[in-house]
């Protein structure tokens, strides 16, 4: 099989899961409706309760781009300020996590049964529908991912994949580099965090370069919120550069410590997928409740850049 078969092989895979992921994401939207809406204006009296309410809506619909475009629609529509929307944001990237953790367990067993009882459910009242699509959704992403395994297998047995994955142990500049592209690309930092498990438990990626790869595509996925503040108020822009703020200072302080990070993680599992999943939790809560005290100055320089 030649690598452009292969290549395909991989990106339909790819597009599986996050064809999945939309399916799940889309789901819990609906099922959430305008509450969400409604909960995200009302639960933001304080940075704490802003954080905790933007991770528990990322958790739900599992997207943290979902959310943080809706801050900026709502920050634009004057329902919410920059400070409380600052809060969600800094929840969201908690809250997206959550896919990481779902897809490291190796659970790939049950994804036919779940999709199967999906299907079962959809046809019968509006509620089973959601429910039922939600279902076929997390048992895609399963399903996604082992034929994401699969389809790496042999891809990895080209020479250049393996140059490739020996640079990214030697650079973490590069992996870093290569998260932002990669999650910029697609518009997924979870698609991109799932690949990283899956090479990590494949033992063909490092601990250290799959974590720099994930803090990459902390920063890549910011794109879709940007993309979607053009045309919007400028306070509304200020929302976005607040996202690329936070993530690209948050990748700032950890790189003189990823070494000990990546030495913390592998004590808190045995499973390198697992390992990988932890650590781009623990980052993401870290540096959330380290920059509770600087919301207000680092919302100013959002406006600065915002042009306010």
């Amino acid at each position: 099989m030649t690598l452009i078969n292969l290549l395909f092989n991989l990106s339909l895979s790819l597009l599986i899961f996050g064809i999945s992921l939309r399916v799940l994401s889309t789901s819990m939207s609906a099922f959430l409706g305008t509450r969400l809406q409604k909960a995200l204006i009302v639960l933001t009296s304080n940075s704490p309760l802003s954080i905790l309410t933007g991770a528990i809506a990322t958790a739900f619909v599992q997207s943290s781009s979902t959310v943080n475009v809706l801050m900026v629609t709502l920050v634009n529509a004057n329902l919410l300020n920059l400070y409380q929307a600052f809060g969600v944001v800094l929840g969201a990237n908690i809250g997206t996590t959550v896919t990481a953790q779902i897809v490291s367990f190796n659970l790939s067993q049950y994804a036919i049964p779940m999709m199967l009882c999906g299907l079962f459910l959809f046809p019968w009242t509006n509620k089973s529908r959601i429910a039922g699509s939600s279902l076929i959704g997390l048992g895609g992403l399963f399903f996604g991912l082992n034929l994401i395994k699969q389809s790496l297998w042999p891809v990895l047995a080209y020479p250049l994949t393996l140059k490739l994955l020996i640079s990214l142990s030697e650079n973490i500049y590069l992996g870093i580099v290569l998260g932002i592209v990669f999650s910029a690309i697609i518009q997924s930092s979870s698609l991109v965090t799932t690949l990283v498990i899956a090479l990590a438990q494949m033992q063909a990626l490092n601990l250290q370069s799959a974590i720099a790869i994930a803090l990459g595509s902390n920063i890549g996925t910011v794109a879709t919120t940007l993309i979607s503040s053009i045309g919007l108020s400028k306070e509304a822009k200020a929302t976005a550069y607040a996202d690329l703020l936070f993530n690209v200072l948050g990748v700032l302080f950890l790189l003189p410590f990823i070494k000990q990070f990546a030495f913390i993680i592998s004590l808190t599992s045995q499973d390198p997928g697992r390992q990988v999943a932890n650590a781009h939790t623990i980052f993401n809560v870290i540096t959330a409740f380290l920059i509770v005290p600087f919301i207000r100055p680092l919302a100013n320089l959002a406006r600065r850049c915002a042009g306010i």
